[in-house]
């Protein structure tokens, strides 16, 4: 019989007088593999935290076989950067500022950083090999704050591997990562499990890798499924959702908002002409041309690294690079008497990095708000035409009954939510939406792409979208922009 090595019965779990979890039972086993699934807020990093004695049980009884000497390490969805004065937040313009990010570690330096907590000394033979299995080993001397989102999930899994762990935890690992890095990620899971580490891992119905040997399904805050993978597998049927009616029901609330017409005249939004950034001996992109007309719709893909998150943040105002380039926003040139604030305000915007350094600490109506005024702050001189802006998005996202709640004490797919409000409630002329559904389920990044489909179609809007999933593309993409090493190609649908 292989040996428990976590054994829950009846476990329940409330936090601030709601139920997260309860009636869950199960046991974990040497040499098996585990898949958490179901929906966005159906609890599942609550029972991952519960199984790394993170998280306080309400009743029941949770058992863990694994002695103090062995490790449980999770990696989590969100992940922070420390500078090296170890100082936890910065503020997310840094990634493009060449000379704040020689105040944050190499890759490697912060791997040996993170180890020396515990005591121990990994040789650099031991980190190259780790590296190498994770496909990352030519990032080892790059910043850490200068790497991508998807780079920066493995230098996470890096890290925990790093830490010689018992049982390892990921948390939606495959979030943010191209096509090429979730395959890779999939190798190296079977690799784990085949070396013996009990693996938890938080994901999607079709994102389960074949090592995988038990799928422990949630449904809100139920335990519904225990079972092998091939049995999960086999029942899986996508329901397709009724998208007239969510189409009608979002129409119906955009109708009861009444956006208000753009009064921002222009016929170019964004032109660029052999735009390239440089960071150090490195180039990020390589004379770019691009051009982005009044009412198109763009798609702008590329694997990780590529330059995506570099080029919007030219558009943005973020990236001081931009000054030194040939491009035109909204019919003028940058750095011709424009204020990034001028910029700002015609533009939605929503990213990975704007999600990791926002202010959670803010209730959620105040969250929404800030994004009238594009800061992360909160705005107490509301009128009451704003205020009611506010609360009528919040309602587009069916939030309403959390707009005294804190950002910080929601799910992550619900605070992204929040920060698409956010995005879209001073009705700005451009959407520029960077992997805007990570982390949503499937029937969110439904809802959410038909909101964008519809307010793109009936408000005149201007759409760049970047997502790994060309799937989850909204329909009224016709564009699309593809970066790869630097170089940009475009292609019509």
């Amino acid at each position: 019989m292989p040996k428990p090595l976590i054994e829950a019965d009846s476990v329940e779990i409330t936090i601030r007088s709601k139920t997260i979890l309860q009636n869950i039972s199960f046991t974990i086993c040497e040499g098996e593999a585990w898949a958490i699934v179901g929906p966005a807020g159906s609890g599942k990093t609550t029972l991952a935290n519960v199984i790394r004695g993170r998280q306080p049980i309400s009743s029941g009884h949770l058992t863990s076989h694994l002695s103090s000497a062995d490790q449980i390490v999770m990696v989590e969805q969100q992940h922070t950067y420390r500078n090296q004065t170890d100082a936890s937040s910065t503020y997310y313009q840094a990634r493009f500022d060449s000379m704040d990010s020689e105040d944050f570690p190499s890759l490697e330096e912060a791997l040996r950083t993170s180890v020396a907590k515990n005591g121990a000394k990994p040789e650099s033979e031991e980190i190259d090999k780790v590296l190498q299995l994770l496909q990352i080993n030519h990032l080892k001397d790059s910043r850490l704050i200068q790497l991508s989102n998807g780079e920066n999930k493995r230098f996470q899994l890096a890290k925990a591997l790093l830490h010689h762990p018992k049982m390892l935890i990921l948390d939606s690992p495959f979030i943010g990562l191209d096509q090429e890095a979730r395959q890779i990620l999939h190798n190296v899971i079977n690799q784990l499990v085949s070396n013996q580490i009990a693996i938890i891992l938080i994901t999607t119905p079709n994102e389960i890798p074949n090592q995988i040997t038990q799928v422990l399904e949630l449904q809100e805050d139920r335990l519904v499924h225990i079972e092998p993978r091939a049995a999960f597998l086999s029942r899986q049927q996508v329901e397709p959702l009724d998208t007239v009616k969510i189409e009608d029901e979002i129409h119906q609330k955009l109708l009861e908002l009444k956006p208000s017409a753009s009064d921002d005249f222009f016929e170019v939004a964004i032109k660029m002409d052999k735009v390239s950034v440089r960071y150090g001996g490195k180039t990020i992109l390589d004379e770019v041309d691009w051009q982005v007309n009044r009412g198109d719709k763009w798609a702008l893909s590329g694997p990780n690294g590529a330059g995506k998150s570099t080029l919007l943040s030219l558009i943005y105002g973020d990236n001081p690079q931009a000054y030194a380039n040939q491009i035109y926003l909204f019919d003028r040139k940058r750095g011709s008497g424009e204020t990034i604030w001028d910029i700002k305000q015609k533009i939605g915007y929503i990213s990975p990095e704007l999600h990791l350094y926002f202010n959670r600490r803010l209730p959620c109506f105040e969250a929404v708000a800030s994004g009238l005024t594009d800061t992360m702050i909160s705005d107490k001189k509301l009128s009451d035409e704003q205020r009611a802006r506010v609360a009528q998005w919040l309602d587009v996202f069916e939030l309403s009954h959390h707009k005294d709640t804190p950002l910080i004490n929601l799910p992550l797919s619900e605070q992204r939510l929040v920060l698409l409000a956010r995005a879209l409630v001073k009705n700005p002329a451009v959407l520029l939406l960077d992997e805007p559904c990570q982390g949503l389920d499937t029937q969110q990044t439904q809802k959410f792409n038909a909101l964008v489909d519809i307010i793109c179609q009936h408000f005149d809007k201007t759409l760049i979208y970047v997502s790994h999933y060309a799937q989850d593309t909204p329909a009224c993409v016709n564009q699309r922009l593809l970066l790869e090493k630097g170089k940009a190609r475009t292609a019509s649908d």
